[in-house]
């Protein structure tokens, strides 16, 4: 029996490839290409030759009595381009051809000497004569005796001056002469833009039209006042922070120019009020917490003060949390507002089990864009660790910082997150241990070829006199989801004589990652994780590598991680599990 093994030549294989993209190009037998030259000039003028002809915008199948049509009116398009930049004088010579069933059109240009500015007579009157933006951008304009005649310059000077006027009040402004008057003959340029601004208005009555909260509320959010010069920057202002409240589902700010009269404009702000009532349901899944459901509850409005409630449930086999906190905003309701909080947590991992209860206060609020956390604390706390049960209570004052920034806050292509708490407390404070403790946590994101980059790092320490009455909660502990993958969640750190990880004063992790995508909704990913938990500097550091698979699901990423622990050589790899936002 013979058996039939075509063979195909590589050769053959090549040329079919080639030939393959050269049609695709658009280069192969029976098909041509359009083809547009302009010569003799370059850069700007270029662009704007390009730009102005319409038939840069045709192609092989534009039929022939349309691109000739084109072509004989090029020489207008070619003009009004050129003269757009100063050149008055140009001379064009062209030539059309059709070969290879397309057409070619080649220009060569002598553009002349350009136009310049011979001399200008741009003035303001009215109240804004001497405000100091007019002054600034008549001053900085380069629409200036000896510049080359630049159209859109002079249309953006006026454009400049008319957005002053809209933004500081002189809603009485217009032009009262606008020209520019070029003389090619002698060889001069004159601008001539008269702009009267009128009076600049000022802030009459601000109306609030709403009924759930108390005047005094809302006007603590007002910076201007009845008489100040009208600024459209405020109001933008306004609005933002009457939408950061958190009050109201939606916020229009608008000056009355409708009944704008002898330079006074009412502002009206218009506020539609959000739900008293706010409930949350949400079930998610992590490596760390195994299947978690988190409950909530928020009244946002107790009273007509703003005063609000908000409590939370999160529900996980490995972590439980209890919280509740009553929430009163303060005279600088945008920048800091006063918190009571109570709070339960339940935590049961391979390394200890925790029962925390806690009271405190705290002031939340920003600074220099910050977000500032300044708290005071009572917790107490039973945990055992091995076969050791132990209790302990501590009165912990701290404060805390973060800052989080973002292109995009569900897909984040560049960013970064940072943030800082110092905490500690004294045995003199009602507590059973005295310490100091310092913990900075980053991340940031880049874009990186097609894909994006991702660090992470961690780095705590404390200061303590007996490590042993310390709290389980507030010692340091390495690996999981978020930390060392490839390890069990706080299952890296100092072990005591029965090898029981019991945490430890001091703590390093890192993490590189890149991810690059497969499509909109799918990317792989690279990593590579170390760090631990330390008595003291001189412990090793464990290590992991592996693969990953990124889903960007309606409801947020998820994360599926193959993570090979370089330093255990009971474990070959662990799957970890993750999802939420990347910062």
């Amino acid at each position: 029996m013979t058996v039939f093994s075509p063979r195909i030549d590589f050769r053959l294989l090549v040329l079919i490839f080639v030939c393959s993209v050269a049609l695709a190009n658009g280069d192969g037998n029976g098909v041509g290409k359009a083809e547009l030259k302009i010569e003799g000039v370059k850069g700007e003028l270029l662009d704007n030759l390009h730009a102005g002809l319409s038939l840069t915008r045709e192609t092989c199948e534009t039929p022939g009595w349309r691109v000739k049509r084109l072509f004989k009116q090029s020489n207008k398009e070619l003009v009004n381009a050129a003269r757009a930049l100063g050149y008055y004088r140009i001379k064009i010579e062209k030539k059309l051809t059709f070969e290879k069933q397309c057409w070619q059109a080649r220009f060569t240009i002598d553009p002349g000497e350009a136009q310049t500015i011979t001399s200008t007579d741009i003035r303001v009157t009215g109240d804004g004569n001497s405000d100091p933006d007019f002054l600034a951008l008549i001053a900085k304009s380069p629409v200036q005796v000896g510049a080359i005649v630049h159209h859109g310059q002079y249309e953006n000077l006026k454009r400049d001056m008319e957005i002053i006027a809209a933004e500081k009040g002189y809603f009485d402004a217009a032009f009262t002469d606008k020209q520019l008057q070029v003389d090619t003959r002698q060889g001069t340029t004159k601008v001539i833009l008269h702009f009267a601004s009128g009076v600049r208005y000022q802030v009459g009555q601000l109306r609030l039209h709403q009924d759930v909260y108390e005047e005094k509320l809302l006007k603590r959010y007002i910076k201007f006042a009845h008489g100040d010069p009208y600024q459209t920057s405020q109001l933008v202002e306004l609005q933002k922070a009457l939408t950061d409240s958190g009050y109201f589902d939606s916020v229009s700010v608008r000056p009355d120019l409708k009944a704008a009269e002898q330079g006074v404009v009412d502002i009206d702000v218009n506020l539609t009020p959000r739900k008293r009532k706010a409930y949350q349901l949400g079930i998610g899944a992590a490596t760390d917490t195994g299947p978690r459901v988190v409950l909530g509850y928020e009244r946002r409005r107790i009273n007509r003060l703003g005063h609000s409630f908000e409590a939370k449930a999160t529900l996980s086999p490995v972590d439980t949390m209890l919280s509740a906190e009553y929430i009163i905003p303060l005279s600088r309701p945008n920048s800091y507002r006063l918190g009571f909080r109570s709070g339960y947590r339940h935590q049961e991992t391979d390394a200890s089990t925790t029962t925390t209860t806690s009271i405190g206060a705290n002031l939340l609020g920003r600074r220099n864009g910050w977000r500032e956390t300044i708290a005071i604390d009572w917790v107490s706390e039973e945990y055992i660790i091995g076969d050791e049960t132990t209790d302990g209570s501590l009165l912990i004052p701290s404060i805390a910082w973060s800052r989080t920034v973002a292109d995009d806050q569900i897909k984040t292509r560049k960013g970064y997150r940072l943030n800082l708490e110092l905490r500690g407390t004294h045995s003199a404070l009602l507590s059973d241990a005295s310490f100091f403790q310092a913990t900075l946590d980053t991340k940031w994101i880049m874009p990186l070829w097609k894909g994006r980059l991702l660090l992470r790092g961690e780095a705590g320490a404390m200061l303590i006199d007996s490590f042993e009455k310390l709290p389980a909660s507030y010692r340091y502990y390495a690996g999981g989801d978020q930390s060392v993958r490839g390890y069990e969640y706080r299952s890296l750190g100092p072990t005591n004589s029965d090898g029981e990880v019991i945490g430890g004063p001091y703590l390093l992790t890192s993490s590189i990652e890149y991810e690059h995508p497969i499509n909109d909704r799918w990317a792989v990913a690279l990593f590579a994780d170390a760090g631990n938990a330390f008595e003291d500097w001189n412990e090793s550091i464990k290590t992991s590598i592996g693969p990953g698979l990124r889903w960007q699901s309606p409801v947020g990423p998820v994360r599926i991680d193959l993570a090979f622990p370089l330093d255990n050589p009971d474990e070959s790899f662990r799957i970890h599990f993750s999802m939420g936002p990347d910062l």
